[in-house]
């Protein structure tokens, strides 16, 4: 591929002299980024921190930040920056340390910790836009382009790995799409600067997620092979090179630090150990390829992200200039191929499937609509009818993400059952403490995200700032317990939660636990007390406690 010189970005002479950061676009741009942050965080986060902190992933990740708080408060700022950032971790480690500079001007919230998610994405469109600059894109391009991750349908959903869900998925497409568009400033990898910056967005990236080192390891290969199949081999080669050194050395000490966690998560836990065999959906490469793609298009992208790309492309096919094609740099087909492609065939291979990972493969297909846009568009990308169009994928992507902000919050139902949970942390912490517990311990029959002890923690944290280190005895993970680990752990917990009438759920520990119902609940009214009984989410439940915790009134 010849070297091809980019062309001058916007409005003619005057504009291309001065940086799109001093000029007005970069007033618009603030405007608009602060008003995303409005939006998202009195309106649609607000939903969510106003009820229990769901989905288990999210309540380890917020524990992890809040105790990094509660070390912060002991040691001071930069030893509990240091103290996350190296404390072990089997998936990631740059979430709490995060977490910790906002809390240092916010206290910590669920509110404060919901703000990352926000800032980035927002980071993410600046990347966009600096991006397609580089590539020639112009500036109306480029800002719709920082628009498209406003048009997704997976982050402003109510499921788990949103933007409304503190946990690594949406904070790692974030960091995937900062490092995809940063792929575009390095000019093919002839610019040394632009190659170190993607090096280093790179290793941040694997800090986010662990996981990211294979779909890296696909990535770095494939774009060897681009670099060595074009013209400036060795130049662009040694760039490369480069920023797989920057990455590395980003990385390394810290997945040193954590190689048996990883070791043990993502080899024992996901190949060879006995919840792989549970987790493992035994899909066939076809069926690995549709449960993939279909995710994609369904959950992740959304039928108004494809249809607002497709209308946009369809309306640059209809009107773009006389003058055809655009310049003949390849690097964001390439780019976002390889960005898509990669993850796709990691997740592909991966004997477990999970919908929320598939968010990885987001970064890609953006940049494949704006390689699209960028080949329809023309040599000219500065006329009239271009900046109009621009203009209106922008306006229609602001507008999706406003009324997505603006949805309705959970039903009158699920509101009561919210203040269920919230009493029954409340409950707990007020005996803990009225008995002197320093680690009450907490047993639960089912796995729920609901009042297990790490949710119980974590409620009491955000409504009480006090970090109670509540020990969870059951459940002990998804497999099948011995029936003689069982009672062993109902005899050191402080608190059981037992369910009177519900049906089992599907993971084996809640099977084995209902089938050992009857003599659980003989040996709870044996030796412990029953002092509630609640009916929440549809299960009737019963509360024992140790006898010698003091009796508190029962729920209302």
């Amino acid at each position: 591929m010849n070297s091809v010189p980019l062309p001058a970005s916007s409005t003619g002479p005057a504009a291309a002299a001065r940086p799109w950061f001093r000029s007005p676009l970069a007033g618009v741009l603030l405007l608009v980024f602060a008003a995303e942050f409005f939006l998202f965080d009195h309106y649609g986060s607000h939903r969510f921190t106003a009820i229990y902190p769901r989905w288990n992933d999210q309540i380890q990740y917020l524990g992890e930040a809040y105790s990094g708080y509660e070390y912060a408060r002991a040691h001071g700022l930069a030893a509990a920056l240091w103290h996350t950032l190296v404390n072990p971790s089997a998936q990631g480690t740059l979430h709490d340390v995060a977490a910790n500079v906002v809390f240092a001007f916010t206290g910590p919230s669920r509110s404060a910790a919901l703000a990352l998610n926000l800032l980035a994405l927002v980071a993410w469109q600046l990347a966009l836009l600096v991006g397609v600059l580089r590539v020639g894109g112009g500036r109306a391009l480029a800002t719709a382009a920082a628009m498209l991750p406003l048009a997704l349908a997976g982050p402003w959903n109510d499921i788990p790995g949103s933007a409304y869900d503190f946990r690594l998925d949406h904070l790692t497409m974030c960091a995937l799409g900062v490092t995809s568009a940063l792929a575009l400033t390095t000019a093919g990898f002839r610019s040394r600067r632009g190659s170190l910056l993607f090096g280093a967005a790179v290793g941040l990236t694997l800090l986010t997620r662990f996981l990211t080192g294979t779909y890296f390891a696909v990535i770095f290969v494939a774009l060897l092979v681009w670099i060595l199949r074009g013209d400036e081999r060795g130049r662009r080669a040694t760039h490369l090179t480069l920023a797989a050194l920057v990455a590395f050395l980003f990385a390394a000490p810290i997945f040193w630090i954590n190689r048996e966690w990883v070791w043990n998560y993502y080899y024992i836990g996901h190949y060879v150990g006995p919840e792989s065999t549970i987790r493992s959906q035994h899909f066939g490469l076809v069926r690995s390829l549709a449960f993939v793609g279909g995710e994609l298009a369904d959950r992740h992208l959304g039928s108004f992200f494809l249809l607002l790309a497709g209308a946009s492309m369809a309306a640059l096919a209809v009107f773009r200039p006389a003058a055809g094609r655009g310049p003949g740099d390849h690097s964001p087909w390439v780019i976002g191929a390889v960005f898509l492609l990669a993850p796709a065939l990691v997740l592909t291979l991966h004997q477990q499937k999970s919908e929320v990972v598939v968010s990885a493969l987001v970064p890609g297909a953006i940049l494949l609509v704006v390689a699209l846009w960028l080949a329809l568009a023309g040599r000219d990308r500065d006329t009239p009818r271009l900046r109009v169009g621009a203009a209106l994928i922008a306006l229609a992507a602001f507008a999706f993400f406003t009324l997505r902000q603006l949805a309705p919050g959970p039903d009158a139902g699920f509101i009561a059952d919210n203040r269920k949970v919230a009493a029954l942390a409340e409950t707990l912490f007020t005996r803990a403490r009225a008995a002197g517990l320093d680690h009450p311990a907490v047993a639960v029959d089912h796995i729920t995200d609901c009042y297990d002890a790490q949710v119980i923690r974590t409620i009491v944290f955000e409504r009480s700032k006090q970090w109670v280190h509540f020990e969870m005895t059951l459940p002990n993970g998804i497999a099948a317990p011995a029936e003689a680990e069982v009672f062993a752990r109902l005899a050191l917990s402080h608190f059981v939660f037992l369910t009177e009438d519900a049906p089992p759920g599907g993971f084996p520990f809640d099977i084995a636990l209902t089938a050992l119902r009857p003599r659980l609940r003989a040996w709870c009214e044996a030796n412990l007390r029953a002092v509630d009984r609640f009916t929440l989410f549809g299960r009737r439940m019963v509360l024992y406690q140790r006898r010698e915790i003091p009796f508190a009134a029962a729920l209302p």
